[in-house]
């Protein structure tokens, strides 16, 4: 059975297992860190099969199979309840959790992507596909076209971070994950609270209103917050606001029970 690699921050009573978007891995937290309540809570920083801590795992990188991987790490660490904080690419992987495990309390939902992951058309599907198996250029226009307001420094880091924090495999395997799975038929089985942050200036398919009118309908139980000064990196852009928002939700649901 693999057991995913994290890195444990905090030693209080509340555990939070936080996962990563496709381009980087659970290093795009670490400008948090200073800002969590370390005494109170436990954050493991999780890094999924072909990623940072766990680079030398290989898989299917599937849904199913991720979903799976963190199930047996929360039996591993020992913990009866859980919430899970996702980020873009793992937001499905959290829902798909969220299925299949009762220890969940909460998902928090960085930029997210919907069960039925990102829809295109076969033709465009099968370009991107393409692009990223070849391994040149294809991440050098995705940052740049994310990253307009921002200096080149923050688009070479990037950039960097997306070739290093990964294998090829993994990365084209989480893509075609979010381009090809579908299970939003299944997503209303979901009852635990959904706590949403997305970006004001991330791309059109993460706005808020395209956000909205997708977890709507799928949740009954739901909020949506918009960090006014970010794109589709909020735990990097605005760390302080983000590590208080995210620690707002989790007090708020522990608060209740």
């Amino acid at each position: 059975m693999t057991i995913l690699n994290y890195n444990k921050i905090g030693k209080g009573e509340i555990s939070i297992i936080v996962l990563h978007e496709l381009m980087g891995s659970c290093e795009n937290y670490k400008a948090i860190f200073s800002y969590l309540n370390t005494s109170k809570y436990t954050y493991y920083f999780t890094d999924l099969r072909g990623y940072g801590l766990s680079k030398e795992f290989k898989g299917e990188y599937s849904s199913d199979e991720a979903s799976n991987d963190v199930k047996n790490l929360i039996t591993h660490l020992n913990l009866d309840s859980v919430h899970i904080i996702a980020h873009s690419m793992s937001t499905m992987i959290a829902q798909k959790l969220a299925l299949i495990d009762d220890r969940i309390k909460q998902l928090i939902l960085i930029t997210p992507i919907s069960a039925s992951g990102v829809i295109m058309k076969e033709k465009a599907k099968n370009e991107l596909i393409s692009d990223m198996q070849k391994n040149e250029n294809k991440i050098e226009q995705i940052v740049e076209a994310a990253s307009k307001r921002y200096t080149k420094a923050w688009k070479d880091y990037r950039i960097s971070m997306a070739y290093n924090s990964s294998t090829l495999e993994a990365r084209v395997g989480y893509m075609k994950m979010y381009l090809e799975e579908d299970f939003r038929s299944e997503v209303s089985k979901i009852q635990i609270p959904i706590n949403i942050i997305v970006g004001k200036y991330d791309f059109p398919v993460f706005s808020k209103t395209n956000v909205k009118k997708i977890f709507d309908i799928d949740y009954k139980n739901v909020n949506i917050l918009e960090c006014q000064e970010a794109g589709h990196y909020p735990m990097i852009e605005c760390p302080v606001y983000f590590a208080t928002k995210i620690e707002q939700f989790i007090s708020k649901v522990e608060n209740k029970n």
